[in-house]
């Protein structure tokens, strides 16, 4: 073989290796990097050798605005002058992952530290002291990473105070005009909206990039899940409208106390599911020790999470033509519209006391799906009072030109009814699976909502995810699991309704420790174990560190407390007014 060959393949080998990082991307993985949290962290520059990661964010600056930083065992020199720490192997593997095309982010905040700012004087003389200190500024001589560079700043801001940072972020912009690379700004918001830490900031700056911790909350993926909450924030709130927006998850079931995600479908099903948001960015992991040493399948959850997004997502969006799916979103109560894809459909449904006739909607038609009304049990019901219980029954057809997502103009809805309406119980229900669901609460919507849905490989894995819709505000429907799919369904509503009132063992523990945080014994026990979760008795949150309970306050509107959801229990801050449900 020549040498002209031999160069031709040496180089080949170091293009391919090498990505270019695109912000605009759906399939960028994000890891924390630094705290060590499995044990046996290597070096940032062994992690970035892998192309399963693009972004990497150092963990953590837990000192501001005078300077503290912490890496647990990958640095422990300091400067002869000062306790900073001087990481001159880090400065060099900033370098490295650079090279092969990462982004690396310095990280401010963290679950512990002594950080945060007076008021927004404060805050923009910090933004200096951060530009010279860890980009390209030149007022300091003590620089941690000596000559190299980080490419923006991550706010991992956990301690309930927002002041200053929205002021930190727009100063920082500046500063990054002069800059000769491009400079990124991400936060990472606990999954309830708005987060109390980081919302100033989120919603009063340029931020590009918000990594949303969907564990150790009532909002993680496989519970309460709000994603398309967070949609809503970068589409109508954000300053930029282009922001992308990160599914934080544990990289093990030891990262977090809840929120792991060991199903890999479930995943699958929910990278499906988001895909087709403009905003979607990807995944992030809480962290990297963690994410690279557990193994499923003889490969690392890390390497999973990037297959995944690149495989998954990138077909979801690719399938605009196979096949569509349709909701009519009307409802009476509480309910889902299930859509199930196959060549033709009808849709038998049987409701009591009212009739809904859908009327005048127009479209172009190569295929057609069915609409599939499923039951689900409202959290509250009341009597209804009617006349006579007139039963309609309405066959619907429809064909529809599938496209990835399309909003039908000329939809019209006549609603007649006979009685006065309250939330229902609906039972009787059979062979469902959810391709994608559409919830709505007490309230006749008259345009139809088209999703693609149907992707071949796809279905099978995504019949198993559910993505309701949410609001800014809490919604009280408890949602109910599918079984198979089935092409008709039938489902009828009580005449007479009864409240709903669920008495398990689950929602006596609950009760039992809300008692037992009230008296301020937070686990009961005289000890507690790294990273446990209590309440303490003023309604504070509270986690064990080092064998200390560290309590935290609660957004405004929110207090501590247990509550249990699908036979399970939570403690966590949630909305104060629901506390007296499990009390």
């Amino acid at each position: 073989m020549s040498f002209f060959t031999y160069f031709i393949i040496f180089f080949s080998s170091i293009i391919s290796s090498t990505r270019a990082f695109d912000a605009d991307a759906s399939t960028n993985v994000a890891v924390y990097w630094g705290q060590n949290s499995e044990g046996d962290q290597q070096s940032l520059g062994t992690y970035c050798e892998s192309s399963d990661a693009d972004i990497f964010i150092l963990s953590f600056l837990y000192e501001f605005p005078t300077l503290g930083l912490n890496f647990a065992n990958a640095c422990s020199d300091t400067f002869s002058d000062s306790s900073l720490l001087h990481c001159s192997q880090i400065a060099e593997d900033i370098q490295t992952c650079q090279s092969l095309g990462k982004k690396v982010l310095l990280s401010l905040g963290g679950s512990s530290g002594s950080y945060g700012f007076t008021n927004d004087s404060q805050a923009e003389t910090f933004a200096e002291t951060l530009w010279d200190t860890f980009g390209e500024g030149s007022g300091v001589t003590d620089r941690p990473f000596d000559t190299a560079t980080v490419d923006g700043f991550d706010f991992d801001i956990e301690n309930n105070e927002s002041t200053g940072y929205a002021a930190l972020v727009n100063k920082l912009r500046t500063l990054f005009e002069d800059g000769s690379k491009t400079y990124y700004i991400s936060a990472a918001p606990q999954c309830p909206y708005p987060d109390a830490s980081v919302g100033d900031l989120l919603e009063n700056a340029d931020v590009d990039f918000a990594f949303i911790q969907f564990y150790n909350n009532y909002c993680n993926v496989d519970k309460e899940f709000n994603f398309d909450t967070w949609v809503n924030y970068a589409e109508n709130v954000s300053p930029n409208k282009n922001i992308k927006l990160f599914v934080g998850l544990p990289g093990s079931s030891t990262a977090a106390s809840s929120g792991y995600i060991s199903d890999l479908d479930t995943v699958r099903s929910m990278v499906a599911n988001l895909s087709s948001y403009s905003n979607f960015g990807g995944i992030s992991l809480w962290d990297i020790s963690q994410a690279d040493a557990n193994e499923i399948d003889d490969e690392t959850y890390l390497y999973w999470m990037k297959e995944i997004l690149e495989n998954v997502g990138t077909a979801s969006s690719s399938f605009s033509n196979s096949s569509a799916s349709i909701s009519v979103v009307t409802s009476i109560a509480s309910s889902s519209l299930i859509v199930s894809p196959t060549a033709t459909s009808t849709v038998l449904s049987t409701i009591a006391s009212s009739e809904i006739i859908p009327s005048s909607i127009s479209s172009s038609s190569s295929s057609s799906s069915p609409t599939i009304l499923s039951p689900v049990t409202s959290a509250y019901s009341s009597d209804v009072t009617s006349s006579t219980s007139s039963v309609e029954t309405t066959n619907l057809q429809t064909t529809l030109d599938p496209t990835t997502s399309n909003f039908l103009s000329t939809s019209t809805t006549e609603f007649r009814t006979t009685s006065t309406l309250e939330p229902v119980v609906i039972t009787d229900h059979e062979n469902v699976t959810t391709d994608a669901v559409v919830t709505t609460d007490a309230v006749v919507t008259t345009d139809a909502v088209v999703t693609a849905s149907d992707c071949s490989s796809l279905t099978e894995s995504a019949s198993s995810f559910s993505r309701s819709t949410t609001v800014l505000s809490p919604t009280s429907t408890i949602p109910v699991s599918s079984t198979t799919s089935s092409s008709t369904v039938e489902t009828t509503t009580a005449t007479s309704t009864t409240a709903v009132t669920v008495a398990t063992s689950a929602h006596e523990k609950a009760v039992e420790l809300n008692e037992q945080y009230s008296q301020g014994l937070y686990n009961g026990e005289s000890t507690c174990t790294e990273g446990e979760m209590a309440c303490s008795s003023d309604g504070k949150y509270a986690v064990c560190n080092w064998g200390t309970w560290v309590t935290f306050d609660c957004a405004a509107g929110t207090t501590c407390y247990a509550y249990d959801y699908n036979d399970e229990i939570f403690t966590q801050c949630n909305w104060s007014y629901l506390k007296s449900n499990f009390e």
